[in-house]
């Protein structure tokens, strides 16, 4: 064949061209640590790596989710300590109120102090999260949840509750809607029917019934009964209310006159629709979806008989609520208004539905604390499924540094020595044998 200068000119720069190439290459294939630098590098392991590159990205952002969701978790989960402590403690005021030893005054002090857990309570019912997010007000974040006072609270919510996406198919609550916390600390069934005993005398576990401490009469407290033609579960729970008989003269029937005790207001008078046997007095009062029964009150044959009824005779009733604060504010009531009956009705009230508002709370908090406990477990296995992908990417793309280093040294040999040779031919020349 026939060699020309300028073919081995030709020849020798693209040797070196090729073997600085291929050394720069395996030279920043060193550096960077990947074996992969372009998809033409390996398309199939460059295609893979791209796969689980995707997979990993979104299982990191479900890693995010889920921090972001355990964050308010923990928020919700601390509200509710909060929540459960301000009953807590109001149970133990509700015990030392029950002290015979308290006086009006010292229970017109406790009344106080409890208006002002009140206020703590429902300050914590309208939370907002680190967003400024209402927490206990369903998907209306930006609706305070609740609105009112002693008097009455209203329930500005929704029933749904927030979600963040933590896995391809799970969607964590972050959330709860204020009416399960609140609105539902306890069942109130106005169909349920019981038997009527002489320590509740009443037919429903939500009506309760006292007497009054100094009471003439031998009457024990007044039976009540959810009255079914009447009774509305919206408008006719949470309420108290007290009824007095007067009797001035005993040779004449006497009359009963019924107040609403409103917290936080004054006591309202109660049209209530009697139920006599005619012509006797009657024998049941009907008012607000409830049905009292009144003891008959024959006159006595002498004044040393005892009688059921005395002149100023007073009796208590009370209709739970299933709204927690409804029954927090009856309590404060009893306490801040005795009236002729006592503080020992409203006592026995509070400690019940205290005990059934804490347990409502106890089962939403165990419901969070399921939820926390998901959001660790999730965590966990996204780490390890992070790690799977990284080492599986690692598999496809990292370089071998053991090859890599020996195949750096000896294309740094072939480059010298193509370089050397280079030099070598190009130096031949017919000039160098003339003389």
């Amino acid at each position: 064949m026939r060699i020309s200068t300028n073919m081995i000119y030709g020849k020798g720069v693209a040797t070196l061209q090729n073997q600085t190439a291929e050394l720069l290459r395996t030279q920043q294939q060193v550096s960077t640590g990947r074996r992969i630098l372009t998809p033409a590098d390996d398309p199939i392991a460059s295609a893979r790596a791209l796969e689980l590159g995707q997979s990993q990205a979104v299982n990191q952002q479900f890693g995010r989710n889920i921090a972001y969701a355990d964050d308010n978790l923990k928020i919700l989960e601390g509200k509710l300590v909060g929540v459960g402590d301000i009953l807590q403690y109001s149970r133990e005021r509700a015990v030392q109120a029950g002290n015979g030893s308290m006086t009006a005054t010292d229970l017109g002090y406790l009344a106080t102090d409890l208006k002002s857990q009140f206020e703590a309570l429902f300050g914590l019912a309208n939370s907002r999260d680190g967003q400024g997010d209402y927490i206990f007000s369903g998907f209306k974040a930006n609706t305070k949840p609740f609105e009112g006072g002693l008097s009455g609270v209203q329930y500005q919510g929704d029933e749904g509750g927030r979600t963040i996406q933590v896995s391809a198919s799970r969607f964590m609550p972050v959330s709860l809607p204020g009416a399960d916390v609140f609105d539902r600390s306890r069942i109130v069934d106005v169909n349920a029917l019981r038997t009527p005993s002489d320590d509740k005398p009443t037919t429903n576990d939500a009506l309760y019934s006292f007497k009054g401490n100094n009471n003439t009469g031998t009457a024990s407290a007044l039976q009540v009964s959810f009255d079914p033609a009447t009774v509305d579960p919206a408008t006719d729970l949470g309420k108290r209310y007290q009824l007095q008989y007067s009797q001035p003269d005993p040779l004449v029937d006497g009359t009963w006159s019924v107040i609403m005790s409103v917290p936080g207001g004054e006591a309202v008078p109660v049209a209530a629709s009697p139920n006599p046997p005619s012509p006797a007095t009657p024998t049941s009062l009907t008012f607000n979806g409830i049905t009292v029964q009144l003891p008959a009150d024959a006159p006595p044959v002498s004044d040393a008989d005892a009688t059921p009824l005395g002149d100023g005779d007073a009796f208590e009733v009370f209709v739970a609520s299933t709204k927690m604060f409804d029954n927090y504010a009856l309590f404060v009531s009893a306490l801040d208004d005795q009236g002729a009956v006592g503080a020992a009705g409203g006592v026995a009230f509070a400690l019940e539905n205290l005990d059934f508002a804490l347990e409502n709370v106890l089962k939403v908090r165990a419901q969070i604390g399921s939820q926390m406990v998901e959001t660790e477990q999730l965590q966990n296995l996204g780490a390890d499924l992070d790690l799977q992908y990284s080492q599986a990417i690692s598999r496809l793309e990292d370089v071998d540094y053991a090859e890599a280093l020996s195949r750096l040294v000896q294309q740094q040999s072939y480059l010298q020595a193509a370089q050397q040779s280079f030099l070598r031919i190009t130096g031949l020349s017919l000039f160098n044998f003339l003389s």
